[in-house]
């Protein structure tokens, strides 16, 4: 039987992704959607994606049609894609250790796709979602 998020044929509410996470990833999923709500004044859209890496329903949020970030979330965890310019990196290598350790390194460790880097970050816990945070009100002000 598939479940909540890889039935590509009912797409879910966003209460009832949220419903689905179990604790204590659904604390971080809501603490981040609000945040990401709040300081952006963006509303979440839900998407199906086939994409091989992450298939499932997942959440965009977008701003005057430039990408925030995507949620894909799951039962026990949660990753969050954000985009960020190579130009952008490199500024934030030279900020150690502002971010934390995990996304940093894969900063440091990623490849550049089309002058981007794309980082699936895990939100394992309170610290790397507060990183995240900073991240993205960085990428909004660079």
């Amino acid at each position: 039987m598939e479940d909540l998020i890889h039935n590509s044929t009912l797409a879910p509410s966003f209460d009832e992704i949220t419903g689905y996470i179990n604790l204590p990833v659904r604390a971080i999923w809501m603490d981040l959607n609000a945040f990401i709500q709040e300081t952006f004044r963006a509303a979440p859209k839900i998407t199906y994606s086939t994409c091989a890496g992450k298939p499932g329903w997942n959440v965009k949020y977008q701003k005057s049609g430039k990408s925030i970030c995507t949620l894909y979330p799951d039962k026990d965890c949660l990753i969050a894609l954000v985009v960020i310019k190579v130009e952008m990196a490199e500024m934030l290598k030279c900020a150690q250790p502002a971010l934390h350790p995990l996304i940093l390194n894969m900063i440091h460790t990623g490849k550049p796709f089309n002058n981007t880097f794309w980082l699936m970050i895990p939100l394992e816990d309170q610290a790397v979602l507060e990183s995240l945070k900073d991240l993205l009100v960085q990428k909004k002000n660079f």
